[in-house]
């Protein structure tokens, strides 16, 4: 009998890390952002509220970026309220600031999940508003008595740069790499919105309150981020208030100073590598959508141009029906993205994209059919501008092996199973859950220990460069692939496609990775050939004389050590081709079983293992 569960926790050990993003870090050049020597257009979006989410939430907001390729998510890295309950990162006691640890793992999780997907994000560290706490509440805590406080008080910024080395410095508890080493964050940001006061609803002003102020704290924070973390951006998270108005935008509220911001001097500083700006035009008394948001566009971008650095148009949206209906908002997007286009602004995010199980009141959501009508084709042409097609990825649920979910015919959390004939139960747990043989009768489906319990932070993490990228860089060649009847290599077991064409237009040093399509494939060199070798380990000398053959068979065990199976050993051209009849099991009967495992190469059949058809 085949041990699945110890075979899988093995697997993680041998394969790459299925969390790891594709490319390096996001860096700028001029008015551009850069992976790995690629300059590349962002179409990205707001989804605020993955720090106070539960897993399940998050992955289904996730999902939506995902389906759309939209690769640069927005959220929120605090949550300083009692009502944040376990999700509470910061307290106040004694007129101190207390960081919970623990609860941070909600903001582990949401990295992670956006790393499976190939989305990266822009975290915020703390909010001008008092949703989730915010600056009010480290002005409270420290007993101030005024909004801006939070810019001056030495004590103030002192615990807020704490708190904010606590985070740059933190372990992912789910993938083990440190926050500061991590190309799955874009950037940095110091605050949502940055103003001098919050409206009513939040702490008065002092009336000392300027745009030096403002701008002499973004430049002191964002130098101590740089201090900490050299590999990634910082921005400000500001409106983009205070500029000069082109002339047919003189004398409206969003250009002045009032707020205590200025634009050019924030985006100026030295360790700010782009600023950001925001739009509702109707709150802010801009009446003509289309010739005010051309003005707004046009007039940021030239500050950006000015500087010599990227800006970002980071919030944006009209709300339904107070501002306009939902078939007059999507031609408004429309144009408005299309003068970003114009205006060649590097990254674009709107406000804002939430999963389905999130659609309430909020009348700025953004559903899936206006990003159908309005969204998509922009990003398909903010694709086509750049010079790799960066791509997401829909998953589903996020993989990480100590997620606890459901599994439908396997047992759930403490219910017996089996690892061996003699012990009777299911034959797989729940994910999340492992089958734990308590004799040569008994076994059980316990949770699954976490990886990061007593692991250790690696010397260095291994980053996958984009191909061809400068951080990786390869000769421009062509190289011969050969076919085999199955068409296996040994990249399909990393988990990339072989290549397809005779002629591959770009192959790494060693000619066993090609690059087609814009993706990364496995040079077919012969069934003899197995995927091991390239990760360190032997082919099994036999297709069957093996002590173990995993539930995929690719891997086998001979003489107390891991092989690969060889191409030539998997079978192919029949109906009833699988991979179990290597393995003395049958081929499931039908497509359409109660359950298989993850890799989908394996199913349960009259309380049986057997193994899926090739051509299912």
């Amino acid at each position: 009998m085949i041990n699945l569960t110890i075979l899988l926790n093995l697997f993680f050990l041998l394969l790459v890390p299925t969390y790891a993003i594709l490319g390096g870090y996001v860096y700028t050049e001029g008015t551009n952002f850069y992976i790995d020597g690629y300059k590349i257009y962002f179409s990205g979006t707001n989804t605020y509220y993955l720090h106070s989410s539960q897993n399940e939430r998050v992955d289904l907001a996730l999902e939506v970026s995902a389906k759309h390729n939209i690769q640069v998510v927005r959220a929120w890295a605090f949550c300083d309220l009692k009502v944040c309950g376990d999700k509470q990162f910061v307290k106040f006691e004694n007129g101190k600031a207390v960081f919970l640890e623990d609860n941070m793992e909600a903001i582990d999780y949401f990295i992670a999940a956006a790393s499976q997907r190939n989305i990266r994000l822009v975290l915020g560290f703390t909010n001008n508003w008092t949703d989730y706490g915010g600056m009010d509440e480290w002005v409270k805590g420290y007993g101030g008595k005024y909004h801006d406080d939070f810019y001056t008080n030495t004590d103030i910024r002192k615990a807020f740069k704490s708190y904010i080395k606590l985070l740059i410095t933190r372990i992912n508890r789910h993938t083990n790499i440190r926050y500061s080493d991590d190309p799955t964050i874009f950037s940095w940001q110091l605050a949502n919105e940055p103003r001098c006061g919050n409206g009513p609803s939040g702490l008065p002003q002092s009336g000392k309150c300027t745009p030096e102020v403002i701008t002499e704290w973004a430049n002191d924070i964002s130098s101590y981020i740089k201090e900490l973390d050299p590999n990634h951006l910082v921005s400000v998270g500001c409106e983009g208030f205070g500029l000069e108005a082109p002339e047919g935008s003189k004398g409206l509220y969003a250009y002045k100073y009032d707020e205590g911001t200025d634009f050019e001097a924030l985006t100026a500083l030295p360790n700010i590598d782009y600023n950001t700006y925001h739009y509702y035009p109707i709150p802010w008394g801009m009446k003509d959508l289309v010739s005010h948001t051309k003005d707004w566009i046009e007039s940021h971008q030239a500050v950006g141009k000015k500087l010599n650095k990227p800006v970002v148009f980071e919030e944006w949206g009209l709300e339904i029906p107070t501002d306009c209906s939902k078939e007059e908002r999507i031609q408004y997007y429309k144009t408005w993205t299309k003068q970003i286009l114009d205006a060649d602004v590097p990254m674009n995010m709107f406000w804002y994209t939430v999963g389905e199980d999130y659609y309430g009141t909020d009348k700025y959501i953004i559903k899936e059919d206006e990003l159908v009508a309005a969204i998509d084709p922009f990003t398909n042409a903010m694709m086509e501008k750049s010079e790799y097609k960066l791509k997401t990825k829909s998953i589903g649920r996020t993989d990480l092996p100590s997620i606890y979910w459901k599994v439908d015919g396997c047992g759930d959390l403490w219910s017996t199973c089996s690892n061996i004939p003699t012990q009777q139960g299911n034959k797989c747990c729940c994910h999340g859950c492992q089958c734990v043989s308590h004799d040569d009768l008994y076994a059980q489906c316990k949770p699954r220990a976490p990886d990061y319990r007593n692991s250790t932070i690696p010397d260095t993490v291994v980053i996958e460069s984009l191909p061809g990228g400068s951080s990786n860089p390869k000769k421009t060649t062509t190289s011969e692939s050969f076919a085999t009847s199955n068409n296996s290599c040994f990249s399909m077991a990393l988990g990339f496609s072989c290549c397809e064409g005779n002629k591959i237009v770009y192959t790494d040093d060693d000619g066993d990775w090609g690059y087609e399509n814009g993706e990364w494939c496995g040079i077919i060199k012969g069934n003899n050939e197995c995927f091991s070798t390239k990760l360190g380990y032997k082919c099994c000398s036999s297709c069957t004389d093996v002590i173990y053959i995993d539930n995929d068979g690719q891997w086998g065990l001979e003489n107390d050590n891991w092989c690969g199976i060889a191409d030539k050993c998997n079978l192919s051209g029949s109906a009833e081709s699988c991979v179990g009849l290597n393995l003395g099991y049958p081929c499931c009967s039908s497509c359409n079983i109660a359950y298989s495992d993850e890799t989908g190469n394996w199913g349960i059949e009259n309380n049986e293992w057997c193994s899926i058809k090739n051509s299912c």
